[in-house]
């Protein structure tokens, strides 16, 4: 029998999340690659990990078709619960009002396919069923993040002030802000994003995007004020965090000095020769994928 002095069965555990998250890595290295914006060099898994030890919250911005993205996503999660061990997972892929949903699945009393229709889960969420799984093995919460749908759709129709007319209970859902100028930069990157067709619109559809991004700040720092010694890895659309916008503007407002690293991940024609300076204000790290043998995963 081991001697207990010399032998940890927490460090054990441990020891094979590392060997098994590095097992699924190898399969996929050389379809991604991972630079510190902030070093200017390309790094590793384990570096982008140890790089993370001292931050409050970290914002993973991704392509929502993007496979290998998921993959990754799944194998940081397990090797920061490995490192840090109280990690609380933030989604944009639920919304606020399927989090008693969302808990009944991790506490085990509801089925995956319950999850999936009560929760109303994304088209794609086998993508990220993974890493759920993760948190559900693990007994780490998870944070639905998002504005209920049907609440951004009113406010793109109607407007913020169609906020007023909703039930008191509803408040816990949403957000209140504060409406940027018309010279915000976050503004003008989103009607350049939307064209001509999001000019037609008016300016409700870019609050209703505000709206989503406030209400995912909000979810992302109470998640991290339940619990100051962990972290939160909060999984969202980049649309949402690139250059430190959009939901990571509203984040950093909460709270000046909290610790924000901020991951890009899309898939890139030049991933074989990325051009790290075009991409280099996007985020903390920034991480191309392989676009051209992504249809092999689907």
């Amino acid at each position: 029998m081991r001697n207990s002095k010399f032998f940890s069965f927490p460090l054990f555990l441990t020891f094979l999340t590392l060997i098994s998250s590095a097992k699924v890595m190898a399969q996929f290295e050389d379809r991604y690659r991972i630079y510190d914006t902030r070093t200017s060099q390309e790094i590793s898994l384990e570096d982008l990990n140890l790089a993370l030890s001292g931050v409050n919250v970290v914002i993973f911005g991704e392509e929502h078709d993007d496979s290998i993205a998921h993959t990754l996503q799944a194998a940081l999660y397990e090797v920061m619960l490995a490192s840090y061990g109280e990690v609380t997972l933030s989604m944009e892929m639920f919304d606020r009002d399927v989090q008693l949903v969302l808990d009944e699945f991790l506490a085990d009393l509801i089925s995956e396919e319950k999850l999936v229709q009560e929760g109303r889960a994304w088209p794609n969420y086998k993508d990220y069923a993974p890493i759920l799984a993760l948190a559900k093995s693990s007994q780490r919460p998870v944070i639905a993040a998002n504005v209920p749908g049907r609440y951004a759709q009113m406010v793109a129709r109607r407007g913020l002030a169609a906020l007023n007319e909703l039930d008191s209970r509803a408040s816990g859902y949403y957000e209140t802000f504060d409406l940027p100028g018309r010279e915000d930069p976050y503004r003008q990157k989103f009607f350049d994003a939307m064209g001509e067709h999001g000019h037609a619109m008016g300016p409700e559809v870019f609050h209703a995007q505000l709206l989503r991004d406030a209400t995912m700040a909000s979810s992302i720092f109470n998640a991290w004020r339940a619990n100051r010694r962990g972290k939160v890895l909060h999984l969202t659309g980049r649309f949402h965090s690139d250059g430190r916008m959009g939901t990571v503007k509203f984040l950093q407002d909460k709270r000046r000095r909290l610790e924000i690293m901020v991951i890009s991940c899309f898939p890139a024609e030049d991933f074989e020769n990325p051009d790290w300076e075009e991409y280099g204000a996007l985020g903390d790290f920034v991480v191309v994928t392989d676009s051209g043998r992504l249809s092999d995963d689907r």
